[in-house]
C-alpha cells in the first residue's frame, strides 16, 4: 500500500460496457468525453462485518441487471473481511483497503470516485437486495430529470417486527426536504428513503459528495434537494431488506444526544422550507426520549414558531410526542396499521 491512504484492491472487475448507452442525464459527450454508460456501480462501505458484508455482496452479484460491477471499501485494516471477500471468485468485484478509517461517509465517496459505472447504487454492508431491484431502479429513470435519485420501498427489519415503508412514495413533483419532513400522518413510516435503497448518477456525486456530517444519509438528500434537476423518486416494489438493528449508525431516531441533533437541524435550515424546516422539529428530532425534558421542548417549539412554518399536522404530533409515552404510541401505532406497514 501507499503511505498516501490510497487503498489497495484486488479482484478488479471485468470492464463495462461503454459506449452505446443511453445518454446520461443531464450530460453531453463532446470529442475529448467518452459516451455516458449504463453500467452501474455498487459501493458498500464495510468495516469489522465480515459475514455481513458477505450477504450484501452476493445480493448485489446475483441482480438481474448484468452490466454491474461492485466496490467494496474496507474502511480500514480489517484481514477478516478481506480474507472472506478474497473466496469470492467474480470479476466484477473489486474490494478495496483503506489503511485508515476514513468513515462511513467518505469510504462511499472513495468508491464512487473508483467507479467504472455512470450510475451508483448505494448498499450498507448490513443490509441486502432483492434480485430485480436495480433493474427495477434503472428501467424507473425518468427522462425529463437530469440527476434522478431513484429508491424503492424497503422491508424495514426491527425489534419488534418486519414492515414495509415507506407507505408515501416520493415524484418528482415533491420537494425533497418536504417529502422527508412534512409528514400527513401522526407515525413514522410514512416517508423513507434510506441510503441502501438509492440509485443516482455519479455526476450528481461528484458534485455534492456524501457529507461528513453527523446524519450523512439525511443532509446528502437535504443539499441534493437544493440542486436543479434533481428528483427523489420511488418505485413501489420493495426491493431491499433494511435490518435497524444491526448497525450503530447513528440517526435522528438513534441519537442520544439531542444538542447534536438540534444543532445539526439548525445548520440544515436554509436548505429546507420554513415547513420542512419545522417538521423535522416537531415531527422527526421532537419525537425522540432525549428530547421528552421540559427545557429541550420549549427549544424545539420555539424554533420552529419562529423560523419555520409549522403545519398542523406536526403541532398534533409534536403534542402527542409531549404527552402520550412511548409505549402507548407503539400500541396507539399498532391499532392504526397494518403489522406491515407500523413500526
Amino acid at each position: 500500500m501507499s503511505q498516501n491512504n490510497e487503498p489497495a484492491s484486488f479482484n478488479r472487475p471485468a470492464t463495462g460496457k461503454q459506449g452505446a448507452g443511453k445518454q446520461g442525464p443531464g450530460e453531453q459527450a463532446g470529442n475529448d468525453e467518452a459516451a455516458p454508460n449504463e453500467q452501474v456501480t455498487v459501493v458498500i462501505p464495510t468495516r469489522n462485518r465480515p459475514d455481513m458484508v458477505m450477504r450484501a455482496v452476493r445480493s448485489a452479484l446475483d441482480q438481474t441487471y448484468r452490466d454491474l460491477d461492485v466496490i467494496v471499501v474496507i474502511d480500514g485494516p480489517d484481514p477478516a473481511t478481506a480474507s472472506h471477500l478474497a473466496t469470492l471468485a467474480d470479476p466484477r468485484l473489486t474490494v478495496m483497503e483503506l489503511e485508515t478509517n476514513h468513515g462511513a461517509a467518505e469510504a462511499r465517496n472513495i468508491g464512487v470516485r473508483a467507479a467504472r459505472g455512470d450510475w451508483i447504487a448505494f448498499l450498507d454492508d448490513d443490509d441486502h437486495w432483492m434480485p430485480e431491484k436495480v433493474e427495477l431502479q434503472m428501467a424507473a429513470r425518468p427522462a425529463d430529470v437530469r440527476f434522478p435519485i431513484i429508491s424503492c420501498r424497503c422491508q424495514v427489519v426491527t425489534a419488534r417486527g418486519t414492515f414495509a415503508w415507506p407507505r408515501r412514495l416520493s415524484t418528482p413533483a415533491d420537494a425533497i426536504g418536504d417529502y422527508l419532513f412534512v409528514r400527513r400522518g401522526l407515525f413514522k413510516g410514512e416517508t423513507f428513503a434510506p441510503t441502501t435503497t438509492l440509485l443516482t448518477p455519479k455526476a450528481l456525486l461528484l458534485r455534492n459528495p456524501v457529507p461528513k456530517s453527523r446524519f450523512d444519509d439525511w443532509e446528502w438528500l437535504i443539499t441534493c434537494g437544493r440542486i436543479d434537476g434533481v428528483a427523489l423518486i420511488h418505485i413501489p416494489d420493495v426491493m431491499a431488506v433494511h435490518y435497524t438493528e444491526e448497525n450503530n449508525r447513528v440517526t435522528l431516531s438513534t441519537c442520544h444526544n439531542i444538542n447534536h441533533a438540534l444543532e445539526w437541524a439548525e445548520e440544515m435550515r436554509n436548505h429546507l422550507s420554513p415547513r420542512a424546516y419545522a417538521s423535522l422539529l416537531l415531527q422527526a428530532t421532537g419525537g425522540e426520549q432525549a428530547a421528552r425534558t421540559a427545557g429541550t421542548r420549549w427549544r424545539i417549539l420555539n424554533s420552529a414558531l419562529r423560523d419555520g412554518q409549522p403545519t398542523p399536522m406536526a403541532l398534533a404530533t409534536f403534542t402527542m410526542h409531549s404527552l402520550m409515552p412511548v409505549g402507548l404510541r407503539r400500541r396507539l401505532r399498532q391499532a392504526l396499521f397494518s403489522a406491515s406497514d407500523a413500526a
